[in-house]
């Protein structure tokens, strides 16, 4: 085994989660004009649409899991998770979201017989802790409502566990380019439908930043949806599902990074969480089987 591949996909892990943890500013942006179901059937659309010359012939025993590594990675979750956070706070989007690697494993160990070391619930348990001070700290004190929203966010990273799973287990032989450009490629008719069923076009008429909005959007779509998810399957395929999934450990601390760039202060316990995460996402990459 490559030595230098555990810092390879460490320094791989770091990448990806700059890109998602930047696309919240993107969202936002494209969040002006458009709704959030609108916003999602879009980036569904457009990725799509980029990766269409990457398609390349499946095997018949592939597509059921293809479909389900599709509805359950990226469709569903891509509709539900912007849906949640119109409702609840950020700062509970980000708690929930962090659940990923918990479900991740507690289905890989169920479902498909993982073996997991007692070091690496330890580091996934120290990360999650470390995830939870430093979105807590940004609260400012601020009290939390767990609604019926809460709930339905906590959809996306069981959905998102699972999937992660059921490409690990089933989906390994692909190349990660060809997967991503299937999976999205499976979607875009769903996605295209809810988008007519929109004002979408009127809003293209009347909105005079709405084009300005569609071009964040698709940025957000290119780099945030099928660059970063090529760059997750390939990830995953390198590594395990659970490590792979830690990148909503890491994704806090972009955002993080972002508030210290626009002037916010970082005080000590965001530093404590910083390092809880760092300590635990080595734990998962060094001491996997």
């Amino acid at each position: 085994m490559d030595k230098s591949q555990p810092t390879k996909n460490f320094l791989t892990l770091i990448f990806l989660a700059l890109i998602w943890g930047s696309s919240y500013i993107l969202m936002k942006k494209g969040l002006v004009s458009f709704s959030a179901i609108q916003v999602a059937s879009l980036r569904i659309l457009i990725s799509a649409i980029v990766l269409l010359p990457f398609l390349r012939k499946i095997q018949k025993k592939d597509w059921i899991f293809i479909a389900i590594v599709a509805f359950f990675g990226s469709g569903i979750p891509t509709f539900i998770y912007p849906l949640a956070i119109t409702k609840i706070d950020s700062n509970i989007a980000g708690i929930i979201n962090s659940l990923t690697p918990v479900f991740t494993m507690i289905f890989g160990v169920l479902l498909f017989k993982t073996q997991i070391k007692i070091v690496q619930v330890i580091g996934l348990l120290i990360s999650f802790i470390g995830a939870a001070i430093l979105i807590l700290y940004g609260t400012s004190g601020e009290s939390f409502s767990f609604s019926t929203y809460a709930l339905i966010a906590v959809l996306a990273p069981l959905f998102y566990g699972f999937s992660s799973n059921v490409l690990k287990a089933k989906l390994n032989h692909i190349h990660a380019l060809s997967l991503t450009a299937n999976t999205f490629v499976l979607l875009f008719p769903f996605a295209l439908i809810i988008l007519l069923l929109t004002d979408f076009f009127q809003i293209l008429k009347t909105d005079a930043v709405a084009y300005v909005s569609l071009s964040y959007i698709a940025v957000l779509a290119i780099l945030g949806t099928a660059f970063a998810l090529v760059i997750f399957n390939f990830l995953i395929k390198k590594t395990s599902a659970i490590y792979a999934s830690s990148v909503t450990f890491l994704m806090p601390i972009v955002v993080l990074m972002w508030g210290f760039l626009s002037g916010e202060i970082i005080g000590i316990f965001h530093f404590i969480g910083l390092s809880l995460i760092l300590m635990g996402v080595y734990l998962l990459n060094y001491f996997k089987k």
